[in-house]
């Protein structure tokens, strides 16, 4: 699968394609760009005969306040409220450990940061590029599945941040293509290439420790994202970024034993045994009442095209379940919905999300459904972003805590709409890519 491919493609057919309001708006805040104390952070990267459309790294608004003072390793510990505020819903969902949230204001405080749009478009295409500054570090983003837009998007992510590094001149990527084989070779290749930092997200769990120990023991500092936790942070490799995946299943929990109160519910996971998945399941599984029963857990493998057949399969069996968590909305809002529409049963019921992409909520806002009651969080992709900043501080001398975690806040979609004008339906609103950038990748 072509993992710069549109949602719509791949779910051919789907009420997503059908309905496209989401994406007919440009938002003008995507046009214009302030120029602000931070541009001194980084540099221009030069990029040839590239054009020189050139703009703010991340989403930055056109306020003016900003949350944060100080500094050191390389960073300015600040950030504007309006980027914190669009990546977490609210600025101040920070992580409250002092030296995590000064790394997580460092990250953030970088979207000011002017790079070239062109040369990051470049490299994302092009799965890696030379930053055009001559600096001698060399980071790679290793991950063992890529092949979806949560990850392309935050491949971009990663890249941007990289940019607001003038010492950062190569930007390596690979994806194992779900092959853990392979994931271990492609870990031991950026290895034996001696690159400077490695960012990941460990689908395949505690198997990834022996290369994340190599790393290690060669100076390399490893940081994952989205909660992909294996064991040992801190002395198997340098962190672990994002929310705590145990406090996020009981916040599902809590919402499931107030809405659905006792019957049948479902939960569905990305790659078998993956940390983001095992983490909230195991801990929601706990939480319930005991008059909710959780009669199914499948994966997916985070594949949209596997999603409608396993809900499918799940309503075969349990036609009245009444609940479902799972990590991505905009699978389960296009396969989940054709599944309930092929058996013929009302779209009805209580879900519970990790990501909030645009066209999850266009989806629920057309169907005008009472019964429908949706759940989010954040979708995480600017945790990539602390993930780096956190390895080039690590270079830079700083001692990094082992988890940097971020609170929960749960949002409703009937009070938060994740329906947002100008977004592609594919796409976290809360990612701080730049729209301009995010319409390049997804036309």
């Amino acid at each position: 699968m072509n993992g710069t491919m549109r949602l719509a493609q791949l779910r051919g057919g789907s009420l997503v394609r059908r309905r496209r309001r989401c994406a007919s708006v440009l938002l003008a805040a995507a046009a214009v760009f302030s120029t602000t104390a931070y541009g001194a952070l980084g540099a221009t990267p030069s990029a040839g005969a590239l054009p020189a459309t050139v703009g703010p790294s991340g989403y930055i608004g056109g306020g003016s306040s900003f949350i944060g003072s100080g500094g050191g390793y390389g960073e300015t510990y600040k950030a504007p409220v309006a980027t914190l505020a669009h990546a977490l819903f609210k600025a101040t969902l920070l992580p409250t450990n002092p030296i995590s949230r000064d790394i997580a204001l460092a990250a953030f405080g970088r979207a000011a940061v002017k790079v070239n749009y062109a040369l990051a478009l470049k490299c994302w295409k092009d799965n890696g590029c030379s930053t055009g500054t001559g600096g001698k570090l060399t980071v790679a983003y290793v991950e063992g599945f890529g092949e979806n837009v949560y990850r392309q998007m935050s491949k971009m992510e990663f890249i941007l941040q990289a940019l607001t590094y003038p010492q950062i001149g190569k930007i390596i990527y690979m994806s194992a293509h779900s092959d853990l084989t392979q994931a271990l070779a492609d870990f031991r290749s950026v290895i034996a290439q001696h690159v400077s930092a490695i960012v990941t997200y460990p689908d395949f769990g505690d198997a990834m420790i022996p290369v994340f120990q190599e790393a290690t023991k060669a100076g390399i500092p490893v940081s994952t994202y989205a909660w992909g936790y294996v064991t040992g942070p801190g002395t198997n490799y340098t962190t672990v970024v994002g929310e705590d995946t145990c406090k996020l299943g009981q916040a599902w929990a809590q919402v499931m034993n107030k809405y659905v109160k006792s019957g049948d519910i479902a939960f569905l996971g990305g790659f078998p045994g993956n940390p983001l998945s095992l983490g909230w399941q195991t801990c929601e599984r706990q939480a319930l009442n005991k008059s909710i029963h959780v009669v199914a857990t499948e994966w997916t493998n985070w594949d949209p095209s596997k999603v409608e057949g396993v809900v499918a399969g799940i309503l075969a069996k349990y036609p009245k379940i009444k609940g479902w968590s799972y990590e991505d909305g905009i699978f389960m809002m296009q396969g989940g919905y054709d599944a309930y529409k092929a058996a013929g049963i009302p779209f009805n019921g209580v879900m519970t999300f990790r990501t909030d992409e645009a066209g999850a909520g266009c989806i629920a806002d057309s169907l005008h459904n009472p019964n429908l009651k949706i759940f989010y969080y954040t979708s995480g992709n600017p945790q990539i972003r602390v993930a780096l900043t956190a390895d080039m501080m690590k270079l830079a001398g700083a001692k990094i805590p082992p988890e940097i975690v971020f609170p929960i806040d749960l949002q409703q979609q009937s009070q938060r709409d994740m329906c947002i004008p100008g977004y592609p339906q594919e796409a976290s609103a809360t990612s701080l890519i730049p729209l301009s950038l995010l319409h390049q990748m997804y036309p």
